[in-house]
């Protein structure tokens, strides 16, 4: 059950305000991190093993960190908020493989209102849904 209900607090948290393709983008990111940590042995599990370990990792998905104002939302949000429902959904399809990747691979991204980050600098965009702006390649 950590593996739906994590990434899905993390795509609500992230992409809320995104509607279901952002949410689904974001848990894409997810599920394209823990595949590259599977089949990667020079990654060394960096990222967490898992898709909960995957999406808690720290300072990794801003709305979980512990000074952002979204930590306590995102930990509060249970199913009779419909897009919490939504991103269970979505997250339920991502852990049964079933859930297809809107972001051509992106392992990161960030919010198109702010300086693109330093690990931006030789990463490849990939897809842009909503506000957020995706990556692979980052090195």
């Amino acid at each position: 059950m950590r593996n739906i209900e994590l990434p899905a607090r993390i795509a609500w948290g992230e992409a809320r305000d995104q509607g279901r393709d952002g949410m689904q983008a974001v848990l894409n990111t997810i599920d394209n991190r823990t595949r590259m940590d599977l089949f990667n042995d020079n990654r060394d599990d960096w990222w967490g093993e898992g898709y909960a370990n995957v999406a808690t990792k720290a300072a990794q998905y801003s709305a979980y960190n512990e000074n952002d104002p979204n930590r306590a939302k995102l930990e509060a949000v249970t199913d009779a908020d419909p897009i919490f429902a939504e991103a269970v959904e979505l997250a339920s399809l991502m852990v049964r493989g079933q859930l297809p990747d809107l972001t051509g691979g992106a392992t990161h991204y960030h919010n198109n209102k702010i300086k693109p980050p330093f690990w931006t600098k030789n990463a490849t965009v990939t897809a842009i849904i909503g506000n957020h702006i995706f990556y692979k390649g980052v090195a």
